[in-house]
């Protein structure tokens, strides 16, 4: 089985910063647990997000140039011409529900069984190949889940739900590939691994409670009342230096 598991430029919904997409992460569990070939394909440039996406346990990577064409039809190019896997053809495309760029709208995956004339379907949760037949499981909406079987090379998008996420490893980012195809001049250089990591001296951080109680254990209450076990935990926490008695 030769797996294509197609990666975007996903950002964190927090911070903003560039971030793999959840979806994705879950297709390269997928295709992993499935066996294989496998391998990432990016439209564009080769950003840091790239490296992380290795560390998951993509051991190659290829950032594609779509050039004068568009990003699908580059992309359906590329992987008719059997360039990703030496010449031998692709048997799977796996893809996450959505990117997490913003203004992305999930489509991208039916253009691309559309230029390819692949079937697809969506929210796959389970997968299961024998013989050229992929036998998958899909979720639908309130918990139902349907079982069905795909001929022939075929799009499948992962459900995040999908308990395939691998765990993440910094050495797997630092040793995974990640390869340029196509007019991708204007790109960034692709190892990018620690390139926003700064090495500092070790601090020592400051404790939260700092102050230590000094004597016995304490005292024990039992079946204490609600204003009497009040006042042991205040008086407990004055004494740790967590509560202020001056108001």
């Amino acid at each position: 089985m030769r797996t294509i598991i197609l990666l975007s430029a996903g950002y964190d919904t927090v911070s903003g910063r560039p971030a793999p997409v959840a979806g994705e992460i879950g297709a390269i569990g997928m295709a992993l647990a499935l066996g294989g070939e496998v391998l990432g394909v990016h439209v564009g440039p080769a950003g840091p997000t790239m490296r992380e996406y290795a560390g998951y346990g993509l051991e190659r990577i290829v950032a594609l140039g779509a050039g004068q064409a568009g990003v699908v039809e580059a992309l359906a190019a590329y992987i008719r011409s059997g360039a990703a896997f030496d010449g031998a053809p692709v048997d799977l495309v796996l893809t996450g529900r959505r990117g997490s760029g913003g203004e992305d709208s999930g489509l991208f995956p039916y253009a691309l069984a559309h230029a390819l004339d692949w079937p697809i379907m969506r929210d796959i949760v389970a997968i299961q190949a024998t013989q050229g037949v992929v036998e998958v499981e899909q979720a639908l909406p309130r918990g139902v889940r349907r079982r069905a079987h795909v001929k022939g090379p075929c799009v499948l998008g992962v459900h995040e739900m999908a308990p395939f996420t691998p765990a993440f490893s910094f050495a797997a980012m630092r040793r995974g590939e990640v390869l340029t195809y196509g007019e991708t001049a204007d790109s960034p250089p692709a190892d990018m691994a620690g390139a926003d990591m700064q090495i500092r001296p070790y601090r020592a951080r400051p404790r939260l409670i700092q102050a230590q109680a000094s004597g016995t254990g304490g005292q024990v209450m039992i079946d204490p009342t609600p204003q009497a076990a009040a006042q042991a935990i205040r008086d407990h926490l004055v004494m740790l230096g967590v509560l202020q008695t001056d108001r």
